[in-house]
């Protein structure tokens, strides 16, 4: 019994022993498992940089005495508040590639024109340095030193205007733990500007914003904390009537939107969606629905801000020579297209700026945004505060490529609305405020057919040969099946009380336009047609039988609506065996969940009768509901008037016999 009881103890100890082992291998392989996720991080974490760039002056504007200073604002990394500050500046540039190995990270080849001696950073607040930095051509600058054991001082090897340009600026922040490297632009001003740069920036509300609708409001914001800024938005009627929509999100984008054009200065143009097929719509004879393409998001705009849209378009992606025609015909003049679209990019010459023609299609007057700029500005991989000061540098080169232009010339950049933030626009919008070499203008003025082959730009500019392609084809069925959603719609929407819902509709349709192969056309002309007929299925007519008492009796017809919105529409009785005094086409408000109508009758033919009730909107183009109903007419068969007849027969002989009676009586007394 004892060895019995020693084995089973044995026993349960081997098998605890096992389950501590299973349990133990277990855990190995869950922190083997999370050491390998955070090993990768914990590198990562110790790449990070040192300091982050703020805020930089833009401009460092020489005196007599040829010196200038320019202020830096940097973040430095928690732990680092003794680090160490170096930079150099490097021979300015004088072709716009070697503007991209600095704005890549990488910086220009060969040695720097100057290096400053290292400073060490002791008064940092919060984490955060103001330097300034003392520029100077034969004596160095005597400037105050709040955050550095020195002025780090950078030797301009030049006189007067030969220093006038954009330099490269390395800025090197080392500690212990090693060093930071990151490059920047520095502009350096020495003559006076009679003709700075003008420069147009475009936010889009985009797809992107609907995804991104945080960073959406967070971007309007923004603009709208700059209403002394000339500042465009771009928008389609895509997202316009997703913003439009009730929810507590699209609320807030609405009241954005509606602060960001509060400032007399800001506008909104439209964008349409690269999608939809102008080329295709003007060429099957539907050239009105180009003119409705571009007056939806007219409307949506009014409707979601109050405001009216713009002239220009801003299209995108490639649009072609098809497109722009079919634009022309519908009276648009002036069009912001991409430079991918152009046969020659105007950035990639020396000649551009002003606006131009577009070879075959003369009426209308185009600009093109400046691809890289534009790119620059929405590259968030850059921080913010370097970010802006490469953009204004970029900008100040621009400006340099021909300083004495005589006429103005104009840089328009696209970007998507939630790339802004303060930490980027204060800084750019800033460093354009007082800048010599670029300011900020609006768009309209950009067009101005006077600007058109100044400073030397062509006067007309060709579309890049994919642009010639003939677009995809229309079938008869896209066509016929398209006509019929117009009429559709229309007649719906101008029978709807509820703009949003007229708007939701007018959009399906609208998106179903797009330049795609047949079958997927049709696929999205069936899938807006699908959407008028979620509405659509929204009413009917009670079909219960209906029994009339007789000859002017009210007719009772009962409506049954779940559309939650006001809709007028027109009851038509369909029938030859009664007769309806008031008319037989009724027009009605459906503006709760029953409509009952009485119906004044005569002339009723029968006992029994199928009456058809068909409602629809008031230009007849839409059926809303209908229904067969079975109407009883009581006291019109022959049984009927013989038992009325009977009636009679027994009520005058009662009468009669009751007359009989009292005259004897009165006989005898």
């Amino acid at each position: 019994m004892v060895a019995s009881s020693h084995s089973l103890t044995k026993v349960a100890c081997e098998s605890m022993f096992h389950r501590f082992s299973t349990w133990w291998r277990a855990l190995s392989v869950v922190l083997l498992s999370l050491a390998t996720v955070t090993w990768p991080s914990a590198a990562h974490a110790g790449s990070t940089s040192s300091f982050t760039l703020l805020r930089q002056d833009p401009v460092a504007t020489l005196n007599g005495r040829g010196t200038s200073h320019i202020n830096f604002t940097l973040a430095l990394a928690p732990g680092r508040a003794s680090d160490s500050l170096r930079l150099a500046l490097y021979p300015r540039i004088v072709e716009r590639s070697q503007i991209t190995p600095i704005v890549d990270g990488v910086g220009p080849g060969g040695a720097p024109m100057s290096t400053s001696a290292t400073v060490v950073l002791h008064c940092p607040k919060r984490l955060r340095a103001v330097i300034s930095v003392g520029i100077f051509t034969t004596r160095q600058a005597h400037l105050h030193v709040p955050c550095t054991t020195s002025v780090p001082q950078l030797h301009l090897k030049c006189q007067g205007a030969s220093c006038d340009g954009v330099y490269p600026l390395r800025i090197t922040v080392s500690s212990k733990s090693g060093a930071t490297t990151k490059w920047s632009l520095i502009s350096v001003q020495t003559t006076q500007v009679y003709q700075p740069l003008r420069v147009v920036v475009v936010e889009q509300v985009g797809t992107g914003s609907l995804l991104h609708p945080h960073a959406t409001v967070a971007g309007l914001n923004d603009v709208s904390h700059h209403p002394s800024d000339p500042i465009t938005l771009a928008s389609d009627y895509l997202e316009l009537s997703a913003i439009e929509q009730s929810g507590e999100s699209n609320l807030q984008m609405r009241s954005a939107i509606g602060r960001a054009l509060a400032s007399p200065l800001h506008q909104i143009v439209s964008a349409p969606s690269q999608t939809i097929d102008f080329a295709g719509l003007d060429a099957n004879g539907l050239a009105s629905q180009v003119t409705q393409q571009l007056a939806l998001s007219a409307g949506l705009v009014k409707s979601v801000t109050g405001k009216y849209v713009d002239g220009p378009l801003l299209l995108s992606g490639r649009p072609t020579l098809d497109t722009l025609v079919a634009l022309a015909r519908a009276k648009v003049s002036d069009v912001i297209i991409p430079e991918s679209a152009l046969a020659i990019a105007p950035s990639s010459t020396l000649n551009w700026g002003a606006p131009f023609r577009v070879t075959g299609v003369e009426s209308i007057t185009a600009v093109s945004p400046d691809q890289e700029i534009s790119q620059l500005i929405a590259d968030s991989a850059i921080e913010p505060g370097l970010r802006a000061a490469l953009a204004l540098g970029t900008l100040a080169f621009l400006h340099f490529e021909a300083p004495n232009a005589a006429a103005v010339r104009t840089v328009v950049l696209n970007a998507p609305i939630q790339s802004l933030s303060p930490s980027f626009s204060d800084p750019f919008i800033g460093g354009l405020e007082h800048n010599p070499f670029a300011r900020l203008a609006s768009l309209s003025p950009s067009f101005d057919s006077a600007l058109i082959a100044t400073n030397g730009a062509p006067g007309t500019r060709a579309l890049s040969p994919t642009a010639n392609a003939a677009g995809p084809r229309w079938t008869r069925h896209n066509v016929s099946t398209l006509r019929t959603l117009i009429d559709q719609v229309t007649s719906y929407s101008q029978a709807v009380s509820s703009p949003s819902i007229a708007d939701a509709l007018r959009v399906a349709l609208a998106r179903s336009e797009i330049a795609a192969k047949s079958d997927a056309r049709q696929v999205a002309i069936n899938a807006a047609s699908a959407t008028l007929n979620v509405q659509l299925g929204n009413f009917s007519v009670d079909p219960s039988a209906i029994t009339l008492a007789g000859p002017g009796t009210a007719l009772p017809i009962t409506l049954i609506s779940r559309a939650g919105y006001t809709v007028t529409a027109v009851v038509h009785l369909i029938t030859d065996r009664i007769s309806f005094p008031k008319g037989r086409n009724i027009v009605i408000t459906m503006d709760s969940p029953t409509k009952s109508l009485r119906v004044p009758t005569s002339n009723h033919q029968g006992s029994s009768l199928i009456l058809q009730v068909v409602v629809t909107t008031p230009d007849d183009q839409v059926i809303l509901a209908r229904a067969a109903i079975q109407v009883r007419i009581a006291g019109t068969s022959i049984v009927g008037y013989l038992l009325s007849i009977a009636s009679l027969l027994v009520l005058g002989l009662w009468w009669w016999r009751t007359y009989r009676r009292s005259s004897k009586g009165r006989h005898a007394r």
